[in-house]
């Protein structure tokens, strides 16, 4: 994904050079609600946030809004400041609150008026796919990660892959070898005349672009839509659900509707209960995460985009007695927190080893091991999480708290 949005801010900057306007557009805005991946992208890109003569120059970042949409007024005023300093707008949409971006295209309508280009961070295409012409909303480019929307495993860094799409403006700029088929039917590779380049290899993982485009002749039309609207019904389900025990982020958008994904909190009293053990209420939403091993569940995205929420992103691919479940636990997660916080000081509890020291793995690197005559012992799950799963969630809790206690002892 964060390679797909640099070929896109890279074709950005090749057409505004082509236009002579290179070292003129020197602004990119960016809301805090997008990937965390966007800033670092156009840094990556040469977006120097820094004093220029006329005022900042690089990365402007747009806040949220109380409806934990883009705040309007801001943009308004960042183009009214920028005006044809700006290169482009990179938005995740929907956001990463889970949120639509009501007033993509008024926004898009109004880059373009001062010469700009809009990039859509596709991550969370699975929320929207089918349903929204993204031409008609006004995007130049776009990555669609093909591991988390169009069926690519997706798990410990990878392997992830993705796809980026243009708009008519920037075909001529697109990177490495293009496919095309001739009248007498033969296919053909071709460079684009204006071409930003090869960025990789030229086809990326080509098995992996075999499997995404069989996935999609699968599904065809119709069930790419039914693919999103379930995805999009399963996160509204949950919401709808865990909103009566848990809060949500952010904090004044409750009402407003969510897509595929929302970010869920614990009340303030539930922090305070928690510090009174020890623990800095910095540490508390990575620990619970972790406390998600113990009933089998992977862990959620934790202190993004929001430092003290957990994002909950159930996709397309549960039933709905697995969410059910999924909601039992994480009431049995509040209820354990408010209870006998202290059973974070020794999360996870069923894994093959305890917590890592990530400061210490940090500070000792290890970068390479001599291997002897057998391979390493492969640590086993104290528990399995296929057995955690199948376990009443009441039972999972009881040895949850024994598991602590052995621990202590």
């Amino acid at each position: 994904g964060a390679q797909g949005e640099l070929v896109s801010i890279k074709m950005f900057q090749a057409f505004h050079a082509d236009r002579g306007q290179s070292a003129q557009r020197d602004v990119i805005l960016i809301p805090r609600s997008a990937h965390g991946t966007n800033p670092a992208t156009a840094a990556m890109a040469g977006f120097e946030t820094k004093a220029v003569k006329g005022g900042n120059g690089g990365i402007v970042l747009i806040e949220a809004g109380p409806d934990g949409m883009m705040d309007w007024d801001q943009f308004e005023g960042a183009v009214e400041d920028y005006g044809h300093r700006i290169a482009g707008v990179m938005v995740t949409n929907p956001n990463t609150a889970g949120i639509f971006e009501a007033r993509f295209k008024e926004m898009a309508a109004r880059i373009h008026s001062v010469g700009g280009l809009v990039y859509m961070d596709g991550a969370n295409m699975n929320a929207i796919a089918g349903w929204v012409d993204l031409d008609r909303l006004g995007v130049d480019a776009v990555h669609s990660n093909l591991h988390k929307t169009w069926s690519i495993p997706h798990g410990g860094g990878g392997p992830g892959d993705a796809i980026v799409a243009v708009s008519a403006r920037l075909t001529d700029y697109l990177p490495g070898l293009r496919v095309r088929k001739r009248a007498d039917g033969i296919y053909e590779t071709f460079k684009p005349p204006k071409s930003i380049g090869t960025f990789h290899r030229h086809f990326g993982n080509v098995a992996h672009k075999v499997r995404a485009y069989t996935y999609l002749r699968a599904l065809g039309p119709k069930g790419v839509r039914r693919m999103s609207a379930v995805a999009v019904l399963c996160a509204r389900y949950l919401y709808s659900r865990l909103g009566k025990t848990y809060p949500s982020l952010p904090a004044g958008a409750a009402e407003t509707s969510r897509m595929h994904e929302f970010i869920l909190a614990i009340p303030d009293q539930t922090f305070r209960k928690i510090e009174t053990v020890g623990i800095h209420r910095t540490q508390v939403i990575p620990l619970i995460g972790k406390l998600f091993l113990d009933f089998g569940l992977h862990a959620p995205t934790v202190a993004f985009p929001e430092t003290y929420g957990l994002m909950i992103e159930p996709t397309e691919s549960f039933t709905k007695s697995e969410l059910d479940h999924f909601v039992d636990v994480l009431e049995a997660i509040y209820r354990m927190l408010n209870e006998a916080p202290e059973i974070l000081q020794t999360v996870p509890h069923f894994t093959p080893i305890d917590r890592i020291d990530e400061v210490s793995a940090n500070r000792n690197l290890v970068l390479s091991e001599v291997l002897g005559a057998s391979l390493p012992v492969v640590s086993e799950n104290r528990i399995d999480p296929t057995v955690l799963r199948a376990l009443p969630v009441d039972e999972v809790c009881k040895r949850v708290l024994q598991a602590h206690a052995d621990h202590l002892s």
